[in-house]
């Protein structure tokens, strides 16, 4: 008789397991259903037809207002590739340049009161070199979550074992404070990093591209990463995960793209959501150059 009502609650607790599963999966799927109609909706929306304005044509009303740091006109220009056209003189003028523009957002920075009230006597660019190192020094694994669980701990917790205490507040409040000029900080940041062997680094804290390619990935390809950028403003998540397809793009090309991390299936859900978010200075050229990032990777299927 026990054997009998043992068997019977073991039917019972198979039954509401699978009960339970059918559950979870229809909510599951009907979320799935409910996103992939919002996705239709936002695709069939009419956008509108302005003439396309390269990011590093400025129009006169999204200046910075006086006092904030303005990116110089040398910078603005992507680096063209390496040639015989390419002197080593206009090289050297614009690895100089942008150096200079990176000393200059510091400088700047030194003079506001919020970063005074921070670092007391330290200045923020040795706060800035002092952090760049750290996280150069412990990348994450950018890939290898379906492989070994653990990663998922240590991915989600990566940023807060890295950084201290004063390092997330000295990002917080720079982020906080600079959100007017943060789209050409950006750029101007990426170029910097982006530099690569092409100009000097004497100070030796340019981070290799396949530390920035791991902290891409991280951000793109792992539950941590994604995590973070989705508890962060709207503008900030679309242009981190910009800049991260444009260096795993950048790592492809090089045949540095270690863990195969394919972007492909992110370029259009990003293009969509910039195109119907207003608050970007330029999301026109964002937009055409994830369409450029898409055909790209169409043709190599």
């Amino acid at each position: 008789m026990k054997k009998r009502n043992r068997g019977l609650s073991r039917t019972a607790l198979i039954i509401i397991v699978i009960v339970g599963a059918a559950i979870l999966a229809g909510y599951f799927l009907g979320r799935e259903i409910l996103r992939e109609e919002s996705r239709k909706t936002v695709a069939a929306k009419p956008q509108e037809h302005t003439e396309n304005r390269p990011a590093s044509q400025i129009p006169e009303k999204l200046t910075p207002e006086k006092g904030k740091p303005f990116v110089s006109e040398e910078i603005k220009k992507s680096i063209p590739p390496q040639s015989e056209e390419r002197g080593p003189k206009s090289q050297e003028d614009y690895c100089a340049q942008i150096q200079k523009d990176i000393t200059e957002f510091f400088d700047y920075l030194d003079t506001k009161p919020y970063i005074k009230h921070l670092e007391n006597d330290q200045d923020s660019y040795s706060h800035f070199k002092r952090l760049i190192k750290g996280l150069s020094s412990r990348p994450p694994v950018p890939a290898g979550e379906g492989v070994d669980s653990a990663l998922i701990a240590r991915n989600v917790f990566h940023l807060y074992r890295v950084l201290d205490k004063g390092d997330i507040r000295f990002i917080k409040a720079i982020l906080r404070n600079e959100q007017d000029t943060l789209e050409m900080n950006m750029d101007l940041f990426y170029k910097w990093l982006m530099l690569g062997n092409r100009c000097p680094d004497s100070e030796g804290i340019r981070p290799p591209l396949e530390v920035l390619y791991d902290y891409a990935g991280f951000f793109l390809n792992t539950i941590g990463g994604r995590a973070y950028l989705f508890r962060r403003p709207l503008k900030l998540r679309l242009l981190c995960t910009y800049y991260s397809l444009l260096i795993i793009h950048e790592a492809d090309k090089k045949g540095k793209n270690s863990y195969g991390i394919d972007i492909f299936p992110m370029i259009d859900p990003l293009a969509k959501e910039i195109t119907v978010y207003s608050d970007l200075q330029f999301r026109e050229e964002y937009v055409k150059n994830l369409d450029q990032l898409e055909r790209y990777y169409i043709q190599k299927r």
